[in-house]
């Protein structure tokens, strides 16, 4: 079987650890991929669960900032791919899923605020290095 994220092209930050991409689904929401192809946190070393834990508060603080968000989710499943991938989801009070998962049935329409996607690009990109 072949890992759907193993060869992620469309990602717009990569380092020698992880790449970032932006989801469709949700205005802001970015995963951060390891580029090496292991299935759990516990898998990474000490070093580079820390680097990611560190990566990912940065991350968290851009998106509250650029989306006004009321809460951001952070979420490590992989039940599905089973290569270590993290969401990092900008969530609101009224939208589609609240206060379930985004993975969840819909329970009303809701129009996301305007995101710059670009700005929060270039801050994690400055951010990260």
């Amino acid at each position: 079987m072949t890992c759907p994220l193993c060869n992620v092209t469309d990602y717009f930050y990569k380092n020698s650890l992880f790449s970032l991409i932006f989801v469709d689904d949700i205005p802001g929401y970015i995963r951060l991929i390891t580029n090496a192809h292991v299935k759990e946190f516990s898998d990474l070393s000490d070093q580079e669960a820390v680097e990611i834990t560190l990566a990912v508060k940065k991350i968290e603080k851009i998106l509250l900032k650029h989306t006004n968000a009321d809460k951001i989710n952070i979420a490590s499943l992989g039940n599905m791919v089973p290569h270590l991938h993290i969401h990092i989801i900008p969530r609101f009070k009224n939208d589609p899923w609240w206060p379930g998962a985004t993975f969840c049935e819909k329970t009303r329409d809701f129009t996301y605020p305007q995101i710059d996607l670009e700005k929060i690009k270039e801050e994690i990109i400055k951010s990260l290095g």
